[in-house]
């Protein structure tokens, strides 16, 4: 068995969520081999009744979950039936943090480097008692790593929960907003009990401001799922996130199997984390990179992204289309186009 670098077990609790891809679960159960969390709390969602598949792969992910063969605090919530993405979620992490102060979460498509735990253990303990921030993620969006400027991290509004961290009172402030309860008759919609108004300056772009104003008026929770509701309550509060200079956190999930991610992609490769951390000299919003992720997001779920997934149905045509638009030249004009325009957005 293979330790933590620093030769320590992980004191910080890891919560794993999983569902149906055994080989998934089996290549992120090897990491936190490595790192050896004392307390891991598994969550797994229950098979669905019209997929014939779904009760042995199911099983198959359990037998490999009670195979924790280091010494750890092994807590298990496991649906007898499917419960579905939003409320496995959301339900796992109310669970989670009903009996831990902070955890690191990771999906079972989200195969992370080992220093991504370390990482994570570091800043939840010095941003424990900053109620400024509520998030620290682990996968970068490929934000270019010259806007860090040597930090190994900068401040954004949203950022990505393909590995992620935070603290028990930033979920349950979010649930209080966000008590959607997936057991009532319209338990699927979101509901929220306080208007999901971003903060002055919480959002760079005109795009981004459009795309979270949807999110919160909307009932669709394939396209606006948990995690959009999370980050409308960290905008809402005034709140930032923690993205990192280097990708810690691979989304191995992107396929036929998967719930959302479906369509190709590939995958940006883990990388590791230099130390001692490099802090930021301020706790404050770093406009340019949330702004790189404010255009990635209008990228991949925006309007007009949205618009071509439903004209575009030819394969080929779509990944020729996403070429062009995740190529250089395109992204550097957005940027580009995105600081020009910056003045006229916040009009808006």
């Amino acid at each position: 068995m293979t330790a933590r670098p620093d030769g320590r077990s992980l004191a910080t609790p890891v919560v794993l969520v999983a569902f149906n891809r055994p080989d998934l679960t089996a290549r992120g159960l090897e990491v936190l081999r490595r790192v050896r969390p004392r307390t891991l709390l598994v969550v797994c969602d229950g098979p669905r009744a019209d997929r014939p598949s779904d009760p042995a792969r199911v099983a198959a992910v359990r037998r490999l979950l009670q195979d924790v063969d280091w010494p750890a605090d092994v807590r298990r919530r496991y649906a007898e039936e499917n419960v579905g993405c939003e409320a496995n979620i959301e339900g796992g992490m109310d669970w989670a943090f009903g009996s831990v102060d902070r955890a690191i979460v990771l999906e079972d498509d989200c195969i992370a480097d080992p220093t991504f735990f370390r990482y994570c253990e570091e800043l939840l303990g010095r941003y424990a008692d900053d109620g400024r921030v509520w998030q620290i993620a682990g996968n970068s969006h490929d934000v270019p790593p010259r806007l860090f400027h040597g930090d190994s991290y900068r401040f954004s509004t949203w950022a990505s929960v393909w590995g992620w961290a935070t603290w028990a009172d930033r979920w349950q402030r979010h649930r209080a907003v966000f008590p959607r309860d997936h057991h009532a008759p319209d338990g699927d919609r979101p509901v929220r009990v306080a208007p999901a108004r971003p903060r002055p300056g919480a959002l760079v772009t005109a795009a981004a401001r459009r795309h979270f104003a949807d999110a919160a008026a909307s009932s669709d929770t394939v396209t606006h799922g948990w995690d959009k509701h999370w980050w409308l309550t960290i905008m809402s509060e005034g709140g930032l996130s923690v993205t990192p200079a280097v990708n810690l956190v691979e989304n191995a999930g992107f396929g036929a199997a998967a719930t959302h991610l479906v369509v190709p992609h590939r995958a940006t490769a883990a990388g590791a984390m230099a130390f001692p951390l490099r802090h930021p000299a301020r706790v404050a919003l770093d406009r340019e990179v949330e702004r790189d992720l404010e255009l990635l997001l209008d990228r991949v779920g925006g309007r007009a992204a949205r618009t071509a997934r439903r004209l575009v149905r030819s394969p080929r045509l779509r990944a020729a289309v996403r070429g062009a638009v995740y190529s250089r030249p395109a992204v550097a004009a957005a940027r580009r186009w995105s600081r020009l325009t910056e003045g006229a957005d916040a009009r808006e």
